[in-house]
């Protein structure tokens, strides 16, 4: 198996590595091929890993690469849907990757309906390719922070990856927040072709949605903070 991950899996790698502590597991939702956890594990970010996916196919090749790369006895694969029956411990790193935002949000309400404060210790990387705003209005309205946002540019495409943590108080976001990010609209100022991107995208959704027109109405800020 190669061991080198495309610009968008090394992002997510890079940013779970800030959140991974010794006894962390990485918990690779819809891991597909097993490329990410397989790296995190033979680079020593994470020291063991679970992997699911819905789909006994998919979870039959992610059992191929972690026997590949003799990885078995610290990874183990679950056919699921997302996180169903998978008991999260304390500094988990839940990775959803390459899912769709609608899908994310549901997987991530059975667990607060299930496992309640244990989120509290559980960090979630998040990259949706579709429904970025929606799953950020419904974070912030259940009780996550956005602690880091970050983008990638891969295949023609744009990928944005949220960092999210749960603490149970509910927030409010701005309109301008919900569709650019909190953590993005900080970082524009050396991600300008990215925010470009947007408001490419935005300004085509704004003939239809009164709602992104009016976040592109208003006067954008840079904000230094």
């Amino acid at each position: 198996m190669k061991n080198d991950l495309t610009v968008r899996l090394r992002l997510i790698a890079d940013l779970s590595r800030n959140y991974a502590v010794p006894e962390s597991r990485i918990i690779d939702v819809g891991s597909d091929h097993g490329m990410l956890p397989v790296y995190c594990l033979k680079n020593g970010i994470f020291g063991r890993a679970v992997l699911t996916d819905i789909n006994e196919a998919p979870a039959a090749r992610s059992a191929s690469a972690v026997a590949d790369n003799c990885l078995s006895d610290r990874a183990e694969v679950i056919c699921t849907d997302g996180l169903d029956g998978v008991e999260l411990c304390r500094n988990d790193v839940v990775v959803m990757a390459g899912l769709g935002g609608n899908n994310i949000r549901d997987i991530i309400a059975r667990l607060i309906t299930r496992d309640g404060d244990i989120l509290k210790d559980v960090t979630f990387i998040l990259q949706p390719q579709k429904s970025i705003p929606e799953l950020r209005e419904y974070l912030a309205v259940s009780g996550f922070d956005i602690d880091d946002e970050e983008c990638c540019f891969e295949s023609g495409f744009y990928y944005c990856v949220l960092c999210v943590k749960y603490t149970g108080k509910p927030r409010g976001l701005t309109d301008r927040e919900i569709y650019y990010g909190p953590v993005m609209l900080k970082k524009f100022g050396e991600r300008r072709e990215y925010k470009e991107f947007l408001d490419r995208v935005y300004g085509v959704r704004a003939r239809g949605d009164k709602r992104i027109a009016k976040v592109l109405e208003e006067p954008y800020e840079q904000s230094n903070s």
